[in-house]
């Protein structure tokens, strides 16, 4: 007998056991091979979507996994604390990014979704925290559900900042926190926060889980870092005990003639420290670019010192620091 057509929209999109029931799918049907559950009380067809594994893919693991559950979600649920943060594309660790950190999932009244691989939290007094509305509109006081741009219910970034401080390290945070000031994100409320948003949702938060953590976190994190391994090498150099550079400060010689934005700058000294990602080397005219830019610093008098992923730990990581330091003095 031929297998029994999965009708549009249910085949275009997850859907719920009781939706499928309604649309005239039986219980034999809804264990078909081409039939996979990824959260209980929801099938979707194999094979729809793009690898969840390539992190350069909007598809991610956390995205599918959160568009999954949608089917089954109250009106008062909403993700929140590290699966937000993911949600709104800024700088989580990669157990969440790739699935295996469970759902994070706040439910006003308490009535959260009991299920293998979502963990429930209950809505507590909300957080000091100004932001944009899902409309675009500015708003100031307790956060806001928010909506991504594929309608999930997602907490407003800063109150899922300060409500991770449990579930990410210090460096965790302050690369976030760092994202939540910049650009990153290309969600408008995930992008072009402030200090004061990110220092009184703090305060408000006194006596939570982990605020201890995000409070240490906040007196790292600096408005115009473009990325989380510019976090990383600043935080390696203030930790060797290094002054603290300057971040993405444009950049003239004697002249006036722009030379360009390094990534971390000592001015009194005229050093440069560049992180110099993949990306670099494998696009002709950024590679190129680098070059001349590098080339006019050293005209004007300043080092450049480059390092790589490679160079932010271990013994290499101390050999940049020594490199750096020797030329600070």
């Amino acid at each position: 007998m031929p297998r029994i057509v999965v009708p549009l929209p249910l085949a275009d999109r997850p859907f719920a056991v009781d939706e499928a029931r309604r649309a005239g799918l039986g219980v034999g049907r809804l264990r078909g091979a081409d039939l996979e559950a990824p959260h209980r009380g929801v099938r979707r067809l194999v094979g729809r979507g793009s690898d969840p594994h390539d992190p350069h893919d909007p598809q991610t693991a956390l995205l599918a996994s959160a568009r999954a559950l949608l089917p089954v979600m109250l009106d008062d649920w909403r993700f929140s604390r590290v699966t937000a943060l993911g949600l709104w594309w800024l700088p989580v660790p990669w157990r969440v990014r790739d699935g295996r950190e469970p759902l994070h999932v706040t439910s006003t009244d308490g009535r959260g979704p009991r299920r293998p691989g979502v963990v429930t939290h209950r809505a507590r007094s909300s957080l000091d925290v100004q932001g944009v509305t899902s409309a675009g509109a500015a708003s100031t006081g307790p956060a806001r559900l928010r909506l991504l741009a594929d309608g999930l219910p997602v907490d407003d970034p800063v109150v899922a900042w300060v409500e991770s401080g449990s579930l990410m390290t210090v460096d965790d945070l302050v690369r976030a926190g760092d994202a939540l000031l910049g650009s990153w994100s290309e969600f408008d409320v995930a992008r072009g926060r402030t200090v004061d948003e990110l220092r009184r949702a703090v305060a408000s938060a006194r006596g939570r889980r982990g605020v201890g953590r995000v409070r240490e976190a906040l007196e790292l994190v600096r408005p115009g870092v473009e990325s989380p391994k510019e976090t990383e090498l600043r935080l390696l150099l203030l930790r060797a005990g290094l002054p603290e550079p300057e971040i993405n400060v444009r950049t003239y010689d004697d002249r006036g003639r722009y030379l360009g934005r390094p990534d971390l700058r000592y001015a009194w000294c005229k050093l440069a420290v560049e992180y110099e990602g993949d990306e670099h080397r494998r696009d002709p005219w950024r590679f190129r670019t680098d070059i001349l830019r590098r080339e006019r610093f050293a005209d004007a008098g300043w080092w450049t010192v480059r390092c790589t992923d490679d160079d932010l730990r271990g013994r290499r990581a101390d050999e940049l620091v020594a490199r750096v330091r020797r030329r600070l003095s």
